[in-house]
């Protein structure tokens, strides 16, 4: 592994660690992920808690001009039926809006939050939302997130000096909750109930995203009997990537280095290059093959697909199913131009009432 990436770039599995981390520099930022397929393989589900919206275009005009210390806290969700973006939400609050704990993972924005809990039958999280739709609309949501693999690998609870951390706290969760619409009225339009599988994970770096990260490409998908998540990560002025292969199964994940091999590009609406088919095999013949099917959200910055992945274990039995991948490519945030375009499509939530 190449020493520069490995001291920049720290891996762990923890539920413990992925608390709030509150003394950081006034540009660094943490998420929390969250996402899941359902059943029938025709919903699919994202949710992300940032403490610091990093494609915020008040974000990245603060780094491009003079010199901020203003947070830009945001909720994003979207909710994808038969390949299609059904509901799509991104909410921007001030920095007094946001408020989390230190010894305990979970945090509020404004209305939204969610909550690390133990219960008889297990722990999990119970995330909620509440957000504004286009026309009016809102969107109220409320799932559980029950853990069936979490906290698989312990590690320290330092942030790497200028460097990323990566905490795939649950690779393998049962998801149950349900998405009610209100129109501009008030009256109920719509009502979701979703039951599926999903991954959870936290990311903290504290630097600027779009003067460290190059691309950055990862995806993963469950199986009957195990779960793949493959991980991209190269910095600029690295050469080589930062590549792994994790496997999660009977309780156990394995990290695996791996060879890592791209085909076919091809560019998007908006510029960003990517490659089609994706390939990545271990020195003890773990293989993983990668295939875009359909961009499910597309922007100046990243793109996220459901993908067909076919993992082969020891056992030497392809097992194929759809999951999802996304890949950024963050250079745009620097060009002022984009950053107003991408503004448009946020809204923004202040204490005295929305923009």
């Amino acid at each position: 592994m190449d020493k520069t990436i490995e001291n920049k770039f720290s891996f762990l599995s923890s539920v413990e660690s992925e608390v709030w981390h509150s003394n950081k520099d006034p540009k660094a930022y943490e998420w929390w992920y969250f996402d899941a397929l359902s059943d029938n393989g025709k919903e699919a589900l994202v949710i992300v808690f940032l403490d610091n919206f990093i494609f915020s275009p008040r974000y990245n005009r603060a780094d491009i001009g003079a010199t901020s210390t203003e947070r830009y806290p945001a909720v994003s969700f979207t909710y994808f039926e038969n390949g299609q973006p059904k509901y799509r939400c991104l909410n921007e609050f001030s920095e007094d809006q946001f408020s989390a704990e230190e010894g305990s993972p979970g945090c509020r924005i404004a209305g939204n939050s969610f909550t690390f809990q133990k219960a008889e039958y297990g722990s999990g999280y119970f995330i909620s939302v509440n957000l504004e739709l286009s026309g009016g609309r809102k969107l109220e949501a409320h799932f559980e997130w029950l853990s069936i693999e979490a906290g698989l690998r312990a590690g320290d609870d330092v942030t790497p000096d200028h460097g990323h951390r990566w905490n795939m706290v649950a690779p393998r969760s049962d998801v149950t909750g349900r998405i009610t619409v209100t129109g501009r009225r008030g009256g109920v339009t719509n009502v979701h109930h979703f039951r599926g599988t999903g991954y959870h994970d936290h990311k903290v770096d504290d630097r600027w995203l779009a003067k460290t990260v190059h691309d950055w490409h990862w995806g993963r998908v469950h199986y009957a009997d195990s779960t793949a998540v493959f991980h991209r990560y190269r910095e600029l002025g690295e050469s080589k990537p930062e590549t792994r292969l994790i496997v999660v199964k009977n309780g156990e994940l394995r990290e695996r280095s791996v060879e890592y091999e791209e085909q076919n590009y091809i560019r998007d609406k908006f510029g960003i290059r990517y490659p089609t088919r994706l390939r990545l095999i271990s020195e003890d013949n773990i293989r993983l093959r990668v295939k875009p099917i359909k961009i499910i959200h597309s922007s100046f910055y990243f793109l996220r697909f459901l993908s067909e992945f076919t993992l082969t274990l020891r056992d030497g039995t392809p097992r194929r199913t759809t999951g999802i991948s996304e890949f950024v490519a963050p250079k745009a945030l620097k060009y002022r131009w984009l950053n107003w375009l991408s503004d448009v499509k946020t809204y923004k939530s202040r204490k005295s009432g929305s923009e």
